[in-house]
């Protein structure tokens, strides 16, 4: 099972970095939250800002650290 889990972790953070490179393309903010993954980049969007700020309050009611980092552990930041 854990196996499984860190599977679908792994296909949801390449999701995530995917989803970085789109936005960096066409210069856009974005928020972007899925099973395993979340990823934000922002530049004074408030529709952005609020679903961010919404998902860290979601993380932390749930029990999960919303200022994770998994790009640093998992390959360089872009």
């Amino acid at each position: 099972m854990q196996n499984e889990n860190s599977k679908k972790i792994e296909i949801a953070r390449q999701f995530c970095q995917e989803v970085k490179e789109i936005a960096k393309k066409y210069n856009l903010p974005f928020f972007v939250v899925t099973e395993g993954a979340s990823a934000t980049s922002n530049n004074n969007c408030v529709a952005v800002k609020n679903a961010r700020d919404n998902h860290i309050k979601w993380e932390k009611e749930n029990g999960y650290d919303p200022y994770e980092d998994w790009s640093k552990i998992d390959g360089p930041k872009n």
